[in-house]
Formats: C-alpha cells, structure tokens, sequence
C-alpha cells in the first residue's frame, strides 16, 4: 500500500519540535552557549568546559538540525504531498 500523508506529516512534526527544542536551549544557556571549544567534546579530555556540559554542543547541535527541514525533502514539500493527498489533487 500507500504510506498516505502520516508518514509526511511525522517527518514535519519531528523536524519543527527538534529545532524549537535546540532553540530553546540555546536561549536558555543564553552567552554559555556561544563558547567554541571543540577540544571539550573530545573524550577523555581534561578541558574544563567555560559552559555547562549541555552547552557544549547545543550551538552545534543547533545549528545541525537547521538541515533538518531540508534533508529527507523539504517541509514545503512534504507539506504539498499531504495536501495533495489529503485533499485529492
């Protein structure tokens, strides 16, 4: 069978809520997300972070998930496909 619109409609949902909720977060640590300190993520590093732990990725980690509405089609897209299958034309 045919997937019908569900399928379209998670990958929007899943894609908006994961970007408002990295948004957030960078709002939330506010200037302890802006440290770049790549050498902090490594394992096993004795970096002390200048932010909290969850501070240094979030402004990668937000940034990355700006792609997201891009990659797998975009959500205009997959907004066309549901009305075109919702409605259909």
């Amino acid at each position: 069978g045919r997937p019908g619109p569900a399928s379209s409609f998670m990958k929007v949902m899943g894609s908006e809520t994961n970007q408002a909720i990295t948004e957030l977060t960078v709002e939330a640590l506010n200037y302890y997300a802006a440290p770049f300190q790549p050498e902090a993520r490594k394992p096993g590093n004795n970096v002390k972070p200048i932010a909290p732990e969850v501070g240094v990725a979030a402004v990668a980690k937000y940034l990355f998930l700006r792609a997201a509405s891009i990659y797998s089609g975009s959500n205009e897209i997959q907004r066309n496909i549901m009305a075109k299958q919702i409605l259909g034309l």
